[in-house]
């Protein structure tokens, strides 16, 4: 038993090539009484590369045997592949799993056994394609645009990391391109004012806990339970800790370390 591949030819070319460009495309819209946003999003344009060759390759199965004195032949047909099938698929695609289960079971052998009679053959085929492929302006185009694309993503997710779920499409294009500086400076300026917010608030909330602990009305804060706290408070606490850490170290605040050394308790108190 033995894997066969034959060479045919297609009637019609392959109409599915490579998009020859991405396109930046602009959408419009905004809540009532707001001004409409731009995001920047893209497609593909409609052009294609052409797919010339019409080569194609039936796969089958073969078994010669001997019945009554006589060799006879039984064959299956797997599939048939084309020429940039290789390129978009592979040979799994390309038969029904049903069907092909009916076969293995006329074959009497199992599908390990089949996929290794079909790699087999098919592999040096496939080898030879795609280093054909790999010369064509379609594959460089290819690339190319994978590579945009892989960019693309990896810059969104570090922006929309710190301004904020699906900003940068508000600012940038797909090329990386800055479509929209005055909505950047905007997103510049609101993550400015929320940080001095949030550290104003951390150094008010330090401050009102030291004087009541410098008053003799902390000792009732001790008491609190640090099994209170979740997960996500003690990350808060981690960030609060973290800043004011930094504000009232002596070299920083010229204290006698009076500050830090209560800081530090509260530190063990919160259980960090």
């Amino acid at each position: 038993m033995f894997c066969v591949i034959q060479k045919i030819q297609m009637k019609k070319s392959d109409p599915y090539g490579t998009r020859k460009e991405i396109i930046v495309t602009e959408t419009k819209f905004g809540f009532a009484g707001e001004e409409p946003k731009t995001s920047y999003g893209y497609s593909y344009s409609n052009e294609r590369f052409e797919r010339p060759v019409l080569d194609a390759y039936k796969i089958s199965i073969h078994h010669s045997y001997r019945e009554n004195g006589k060799v006879k032949k039984k064959q299956w047909v797997i599939c048939t592949m084309g020429y940039y099938d290789f390129i978009d698929s592979w040979y799994g695609d390309h038969y029904i799993d049903r069907t092909l289960q009916e076969k293995l079971n006329e074959m009497g052998i199992d599908e390990d056994t089949f996929h290794e009679m079909i790699n087999a053959k098919l592999e040096p085929l496939a080898k030879q394609i795609e280093s054909e492929f790999q010369q064509t302006e379609e594959y460089k185009v290819k690339k190319e645009q994978e590579a945009v694309l892989a960019t693309h993503r990896a810059a969104e997710a570090a922006f929309n990391k710190v301004y904020g779920q699906d900003e940068y499409k508000y600012c940038y294009d797909v090329f990386g391109m800055l479509r929209n500086p005055d909505y950047l400076k905007e997103l510049k300026a609101r993550k400015y004012g929320q940080e001095e917010y949030t550290k104003r608030s951390y150094e008010e909330s330090f401050k009102r806990t030291y004087n009541q602990y410098s008053n003799g009305g902390g000792s009732s804060y001790y008491t609190a339970s640090q099994s209170n706290y979740t997960d996500e408070e003690k990350k808060v606490l981690h960030e609060i800790y973290r800043m004011a850490s930094k504000k009232f170290h002596p070299d920083a605040c010229g204290d006698d370390g009076s500050k830090m050394k209560f800081l530090t308790k509260l530190k063990e108190q919160w259980g960090l």
